[in-house]
């Protein structure tokens, strides 16, 4: 597993970070969004950097992160919102995704955090989730797409997952192009922070 490869492949706004919470890679988006260079941020603890508040002004981001946790016992985590703290001082409200990269062994692994800037419009059916952007999605994956995606999402390779599969490399990347066309995903991580936002993993 490549993380900082995994996170810089994308312009998606994105960290990962270990179990302790310490910063492993942070992309070009991740800097846009908030403004702090990944010099300033990689070795630091999450938690110390964004200083996360839910939308009710509480504290969310800790040293007992429940997000770190619940990674830890390999539950589902379904994206939320959260005010972040930029560079500057000011407050960026965010969506937030996660998903776990495996390591070389079970206990290794980071967790990516994908981020998305929210503006103050609201879905009319619900008035608490974001409204969607960008095209409408064909999330028809087929059972084999959905597959490979987990995989990707595993933090897998093209050759392991033929591996897997007992299929040739030129098959999973062919899987790969159909899951970034149905996804309008330019990148594996932007199918990844799609597919999970959709809850489509």
């Amino acid at each position: 597993m490549d993380t900082h490869a995994t996170v810089t492949s994308t312009d998606e706004p994105s960290f990962a970070c270990d179990l302790e919470g310490r910063i492993l890679a942070w992309n070009v988006g991740a800097e846009r969004l908030l403004g702090h260079t990944a010099s300033d941020v990689l070795g630091k603890r999450c938690f110390d950097v964004l200083k996360g508040r839910d939308l009710f002004g509480n504290r969310f981001c800790h040293e007992h992160c429940a997000i770190r946790s619940m990674a830890d016992r390999h539950e589902p985590v379904h994206h939320w919102q959260l005010s972040l703290c930029s560079a500057s001082g000011e407050r960026i409200r965010a969506s937030v995704s996660v998903f776990l990269l495996s390591g070389a062994r079970p206990s290794e692994y980071a967790i990516v955090h994908l981020l998305e800037g929210v503006t103050d419009r609201v879905s009319d059916s619900n008035p608490h989730k974001p409204a969607e952007t960008g095209a409408s999605l064909d999330a028809s994956l087929t059972v084999r797409e959905t597959e490979v995606l987990r995989m990707l999402a595993g933090g897998a390779t093209t050759s392991e997952i033929a591996r897997r599969l007992s299929i040739s490399d030129a098959t999973v990347r062919n899987h790969t192009h159909h899951i970034l066309h149905k996804l309008n995903a330019h990148s594996r991580l932007q199918a990844v922070c799609t597919a999970t936002r959709r809850h489509l993993l």
